[in-house]
Parts: structure tokens; sequence; C-alpha cells
């Protein structure tokens, strides 16, 4: 019980994270829906698009590279987000750790490996860039650069 209210605790802190770096005019959702399982973590919506996000988190990598990192989605979870994509929704299901981020649509893979991990990981940094470009698009960012 212990270690899954702290795995819990560390991805809350990582939403939060996401969330601290987000301009306003992202809307920003949190779901918590008790009632209806598979609901991923989050929404985001802007101007030019919206999305759902299921954010899992891992304090510690493995050392191999050929060691597996588990992505943790529950069956209702795969469902869900699989079922949404097929309506041409955007669903992502984002692995953080430590500065790295790694994302991915395919919801049948239940875990990758470190040297996956290292290969198709994009920072934190990257990440929220590109999630604000996702939800407000270009013209956003050129503006806030040229402040």
């Amino acid at each position: 019980m212990y270690a899954w209210y702290n795995l819990s605790m560390r991805e809350k802190e990582f939403i939060n994270k996401v969330h601290k770096h987000l301009p306003k005019e992202i809307y920003k959702w949190k779901i918590n829906d008790p009632y209806h399982g598979g609901v991923p973590d989050t929404f985001y919506s802007g101007p030019e698009g919206h999305c759902f996000i299921e954010y899992k988190y891992t304090d510690k990598l493995p050392s191999k590279s050929t060691s597996k990192i588990k992505l943790n989605l529950s069956v209702q979870q795969r469902i869900w987000l699989t079922q949404q994509a097929k309506h041409n929704i955007f669903t992502y299901a984002v692995l953080g750790s430590g500065d790295r981020v790694y994302v991915t649509e395919d919801f049948t893979i239940a875990n990758v490996t470190l040297e996956e991990f290292n290969k198709n990981s994009i920072s934190f940094t990257v990440f929220v860039e590109v999630l604000i470009n996702f939800c407000l698009g270009e013209q956003y960012v050129k503006k806030q650069n040229k402040k």
C-alpha cells in the first residue's frame, strides 16, 4: 500500500510540475473520476488543439539498457485511450523520470527498455513547449519569445 501511495504522489507532483509550466491560456483539467474507470489523468485545451494525457512516473531508471520499464497502464486505461484515439481525439501516455519524458500513442505496449526510453524520450522543457504549441499554436510561442 505504501509503495502505491508513494508512486501516486510522485505522479501527482510530476503533473503539478507540468501544470505550473503551462500558461494560463491553456485550460488544464486534472481529472479525478472514481466512477468511470480508465479516464486519463488530464485534459488540456486551447484554440489550436486539445488532448487527454495519462501520466506515469518513475523515480529510478534501471541501469542495464535492456532492462524493461513498466508503463503500468491498466486494462481500462488502455481501452479508454484506444477508443478515444479511434474517434480522432488526441490521446497520449506519458512516462516521466527525472527531467526526461517518454510520450506514446501506442497503448498496447506494456513496457519500454531503458535503451528505448533514452533514445525516444525528450527533455521536460521540450515536452512543455510541444504541449504549448499543440494547444496554443506556434504564433503564441513566437509572441512570447519576442517579449
